[in-house]
């Protein structure tokens, strides 16, 4: 399957700043969008090795991890960018991440 223009300049820009956070979030969400969650679990675990305080992409990793039915693995992500976001005084992640912490459990359920 050919890469969607989007896909092909992040990944592009990845290649070439490789230690920065900011081609790996859009690559991640561009798979997001592209509903090719593998991929984009991928780039998030990557992304929060490299910026671990990085509370939305904790979030956005438990949501692609949701869309796999790794139930348990997204409340994990989920919890801890629920934690940064707390500590980090971010209401609007932190209220997003506890609905998906909801949503996994009731799958698990």
């Amino acid at each position: 399957m050919a890469d969607d223009p989007r896909i092909a300049r992040f990944t592009a820009l990845k290649a070439q700043f490789p230690q920065s956070e900011m081609p790996r979030w859009s690559l991640a969400t561009a798979y997001e969008d592209a509903k090719r969650y593998p991929e984009a679990i991928v780039e998030l675990q990557e992304l929060v090795a490299l910026k671990p305080d990085y509370c939305v992409a904790f979030i956005h990793l438990g949501s692609c991890l949701i869309a796999e039915e790794r139930y348990e693995e997204a409340i994990a992500a989920l919890e801890e960018g629920r934690r940064l976001a707390i500590e980090q005084g971010h209401l609007a992640p932190k209220n997003e991440a506890e609905m998906l912490i909801d949503q996994a459990r009731e799958e698990l359920d």
